[in-house]
């Protein structure tokens, strides 16, 4: 199969049947074509093509529901070739216009889910246009259709949306216990399972901000930031620096005075590591300083200059250390 013509129907171009047959036919004919078709696929969700090949993509889980879940949605027979991961992934933007309410509603119950490993990061186009960079360490679901009324998504780690505007249909982000309702806007979310508090950091627009486990609401501003303490379960706002939450989409860590803690925190999941620090260093200590393009190691060589301590890297591993 050309590869240019397997782009063309990833991206939703138009087809006719018999071509679309022969595609479908093609994928589920052999293994490597599977592979291929899954690689293309995987590429354009993460990068749009914007990228060479080389970018790294990370695994999807793809829904394996077979097609009998067309044939009660009423789809066209021809649909009924293919497994839901390819309709899944191969419906174009102007086909949703076409789906009546029932079969959008169905198609909504169905998922694409994206993991992002640690030390890795990654970028989506939703089919509304909404934007979405994924931090490392991110598990963010989305459906395949939105339904009619809601564009709702469902993530835990650290998510940048800047969301396509419609005043019909608001965009939900559900982070466990910190939901966010925004009707098109730029903001931050950061939800890590092992976090005791979750955040949404507001860049442009408005949203609203809802801790779900006490139903407690806040409508934050630009250059606010909404916090879910977990364990005290409380909401509270603050004015912050957005660029210090925000700017590891540009591949950038910033920190103002941080913690150190903090800084292990983020260090262990930019670089997919685990870091163990001797008793006798004081994590609350402060840092201000910025990370672009430096390795682990000159990450380390930096940190060690300001502060007595040593450090010794054994594969995933890094020790630190009082001289």
């Amino acid at each position: 199969m050309n590869e240019e013509k397997l782009i063309r129907y990833i991206k939703g171009e138009f087809f006719s049947d018999a071509e679309i047959l022969e595609i479908l036919h093609w994928i589920e004919s052999a293994p490597e074509n599977q592979k291929t078709y899954n690689h293309l696929k995987n590429l354009w969700v993460v990068t749009g093509f914007e990228y060479p090949d080389e970018v790294n993509v990370p695994d999807f889980n793809f829904p394996k529901t077979k097609s009998i879940f067309l044939q009660k949605t009423g789809l066209s027979t021809l649909l009924k070739y293919a497994a839901v991961f390819i309709l899944a992934f191969s419906l174009g933007t102007a086909s949703f216009y076409f789906m009546n309410s029932n079969q959008q509603k169905e198609l909504a119950n169905l998922y694409n889910t994206i993991d992002v490993p640690y030390g890795e990061r990654s970028r989506i186009t939703l089919y509304d246009g909404t934007r979405v960079w994924l931090n490392s360490g991110t598990k963010f679901r989305y459906p395949v259709v939105f339904s009619p009324q809601t564009r709702d998504v469902y993530m835990q780690g650290e998510a940048y949306f800047d969301v396509a505007k419609d005043s019909k249909h608001p965009f939900i982000v559900n982070a466990g216990q910190l939901k966010v309702e925004v009707l098109g806007t730029h903001f931050n979310v950061c939800a890590y399972t092992d976090d005791n508090e979750f955040s949404a950091t507001l860049e442009e627009g408005s949203v609203n901000a809802v801790n779900t486990s006490s139903g407690k609401s806040m409508i934050i501003k630009p250059g606010e930031q909404v916090v879910v303490n977990r364990e005290a379960n409380n909401l509270k706002r603050q004015e912050v620096n957005t660029e210090l939450f925000t700017s590891w989409k540009e591949n950038l860590l910033k920190f103002e005075d941080a913690p150190f803690e903090d800084v292990i925190k983020k260090m262990e999941r930019w670089y997919d590591v685990n870091i163990s620090v001797d008793p006798a260093i004081d994590t609350k200590e402060r840092y201000t300083m910025t990370i672009k393009t430096e390795s682990l190691r000159e990450m380390l060589q930096l940190v060690t200059r300001t502060t007595n301590m040593k450090y010794e890297i054994n594969e995933n591993n890094v020790v630190l250390k009082k001289p």
